[in-house]
């Protein structure tokens, strides 16, 4: 028989090797880390300072943006009135400044062709669902829209262009987002007159930058209808102020 008295230093090596911090009791009482589905050792995880998402080594596995206010904008493109000829879809898009970033949805889209068989109104109810986060209120949400003629051969014709801001306070809002289009010189009003077609801008930015709009020369064409409900999130909380 072994007596372990006669052996002090050597049990308590073993005890230190076992555990360089903890005793053997606290061992005992250790809870067994979660295994994954092929047996392995899953980490547990903690947050640390700034949304940074660490290890139970306090290694970083996942960092978060910094929170941010958000904009929710929900709604429909109702149809549109007042254009020449009917048959008519829209093409239409959101811009927004660089401190805002898309969370979900989509950023541009475009409506089927509807062609009314009572009236000049054409109806096209479509969706709008987009999400934003923001830092500041520069670079507001801009919705611009062109609306476009289709004949019985499938041509299409440039029947106007147009933007709205996307209101700046929550709650339900009825647009109406009136249109334009470019005039060419003299000839090109008479070649659209009996040939159709005409002049479209080659960089679409014109449609809502006032800097170089100005210099064209336009007529007005009809009236786009829109349907916007705006939910604002944590603004107060981030100190953003609208």
């Amino acid at each position: 028989m072994c007596d372990s008295s006669r052996f002090p230093i050597s049990m308590s090596k073993m005890a230190a090797n076992q555990s360089p911090t903890l005793g053997v009791a606290s061992q005992l009482l250790r809870q067994p880390r979660p295994r994954n589905r092929e047996g392995r050792t899953v980490a547990g995880r903690r947050r640390g300072r700034g949304g940074v998402l660490r290890n139970s080594q306090g290694w970083q596995v996942l960092s978060h943006c910094r929170p941010m206010a958000e904009v929710h904008v929900i709604g429909q493109i109702v149809g549109a009135s007042g254009f020449p000829s009917s048959s008519l879809f829209c093409k239409w898009g959101i811009h927004t400044g660089g401190a805002w970033k898309l969370l979900s949805g989509f950023r541009e889209g475009q409506t089927q062709v509807d062609h009314p068989q009572l009236d000049d109104v054409a109806y096209w109810s479509h969706p709008i669902d987009v999400h934003f986060a923001t830092k500041g209120l520069q670079g507001w949400p801009k919705l611009h829209v062109q609306v476009w003629h289709q004949d019985s051969f499938g041509r299409t014709e440039l029947y106007g262009y147009g933007f709205c801001h996307v209101p700046s306070t929550p709650g339900s809002h009825q647009l109406d987002c009136v249109t334009w289009r470019p005039l060419g010189s003299w000839q090109e009003q008479l070649s659209q007159l009996f040939v159709g077609g005409g002049p479209q801008l080659l960089n679409t930015d014109l449609i809502y930058t006032g800097a170089d709009r100005y210099r064209l020369q336009t007529c007005a064409m009809g009236t786009v209808h829109l349907q916007l409900a705006v939910i604002l999130r944590n603004f107060d909380r981030y100190g953003v102020e609208c």
